[in-house]
């Protein structure tokens, strides 16, 4: 039972692993690239004209084909969506023991406990989901609804519909039987898991893995039922958007943000998001997600550059 997050980062290390393979937040692009270079479009100084700037795309494509080599998805689903449980489990325990709630049994927490304060709001936030209120409260209410399943496949025996992938759980004596989970929705419970958990490691998440993480609690409403948040999948194809500003006498850069994402969108639309880098004169480059950028123009300091950026 982890009681500090280097702890949970190590008891879910191998769990981490498989379900950033096997489901990613982000989905592959597949060999797909597509890069929009504006050159000094968007740059507000006096020796450049804005008006005149070109902008040039190159986008590529490589087709793969065939199915990869190994074991069907559909074969080791139900164990992917057991390794994804079990890291949700970790994190209710975690916050349980840093919010000092007492343990039921001897000094560990049951799974009973766990789901029955999952399910009424007793379960502390952890950051960076202590922002988001409504999805952490989703995820604990995925977390009591998949318990059954979860015993199932643990304990009992679960069954899997060798048509759709559906996976359902075998009732105990007297028991109803629970709702099943769509293969949808087993990728979807998949990729929340590991993505909630890989937020509350690092203490972040970026408006691009939070639009995501609400997107996938939007495809398990059936389970959680609450409204959904309206998100929409990201596409495979997450263009490179290069600008190449000047650097003025004050170690800063100015960008009309605006311009530079209607030049952008002109020139490859129909995609998500779009990744922005900023090539400096001197050969650095700055890079951070285009959608966390400032709504206009704005001047980003060198020496001191805002969060959503990092030096590539």
């Amino acid at each position: 039972m982890p009681t500090t997050i280097a702890e949970l980062e190590d008891d879910t290390a191998f769990e981490r692993f498989v379900l950033d393979r096997a489901f990613p937040l982000m989905p592959s692009s597949e060999g797909a690239a597509s890069t929009i270079d504006l050159g000094t479009l968007g740059s507000i100084s006096a020796s450049v004209t804005p008006q005149t700037a070109q902008a040039t795309v190159a986008v590529s494509m490589t087709d793969h084909i065939g199915a990869p080599t190994g074991l069907p998805i559909n074969a080791v689903r139900p164990l992917i969506f057991g390794a994804a449980w079990k890291v949700l489990d970790l994190l209710v325990e975690l916050a349980l023991e840093l919010a000092g709630v007492p343990h039921s049994y001897g000094n560990r927490y049951t799974i009973d406990q766990k789901a029955r304060l999952a399910a009424s709001g007793g379960v502390p936030q952890l950051p960076p989901l202590d922002n988001d209120a409504a999805a952490w409260a989703r995820i604990m209410l995925l977390y009591m609804a998949t318990k059954d399943l979860r015993h199932s496949l643990v304990h009992r025996q679960i069954v899997v519909d060798p048509r759709d992938g559906t996976m359902s759980p075998m009732p105990a004596p007297g028991q109803p039987t629970a709702v099943g989970l769509t293969a949808e929705e087993q990728a979807a419970f998949c990729r929340l898991a590991g993505s909630t958990v890989n937020a509350v490691i690092v203490r972040a998440i970026s408006t691009r893995h939070a639009s995501q993480l609400r997107w996938n609690l939007d495809i398990l409403g059936a389970h959680h039922g609450q409204p959904p948040f309206g998100e929409s999948p990201a596409s495979a194809v997450i263009p490179v958007v290069l600008v190449r500003p000047p650097i003025s006498a004050h170690d800063e850069v100015v960008l009309d943000f605006a311009r530079v994402r209607v030049e952008a969108a002109r020139a490859v639309s129909g995609v998500s998001h779009y990744d922005l880098q900023i090539h400096l004169p001197d050969g650095r480059v700055i890079a951070g997600a285009l959608e966390d950028a400032p709504a206009g123009t704005a001047s980003i300091s060198l020496a001191r550059p805002p969060g959503w950026l990092r030096w590539a």
